[in-house]
């Protein structure tokens, strides 16, 4: 019984210990060609020739109005992701990938 007491316990505790979407650092990337920092919105990508990168407490989404004007700045783009599980690309949520570089 105490066992059974103690893992949900610990169970109900967990929620605290998970991460703030707000505040979390991740990374986005973007393929392009394009070399050079970009800046879109108040945020500075890196890139270098292959993928742009962009890393910092934006939260966990990807976004699209920041996705269209980094493909404005530097052509359409072969995939946008970041590090927490959110993808566009040709293979996954292309229709979104496509929305992103229409000009």
């Amino acid at each position: 019984m105490s066992r059974l007491l103690l893992s949900l316990l610990l169970a109900a505790s967990l929620p605290a210990f998970a991460g703030n979407p707000d505040t979390e650092v991740h990374t986005w990337y973007a393929g392009t060609t394009f070399s050079g920092t970009v800046n879109t919105f108040g945020l500075s990508w890196q890139c270098s020739g292959g993928t742009c990168q962009l890393t910092g407490p934006y939260g966990r989404g990807l976004n699209m109005k920041v996705c269209r004007e980094l493909a404005r700045q530097v052509g359409p783009l072969e995939y946008y992701y970041n590090d927490a599980g959110m993808t566009w690309s040709k293979s996954e949520n292309a229709a979104l990938l496509k929305q992103c570089n229409a000009r």
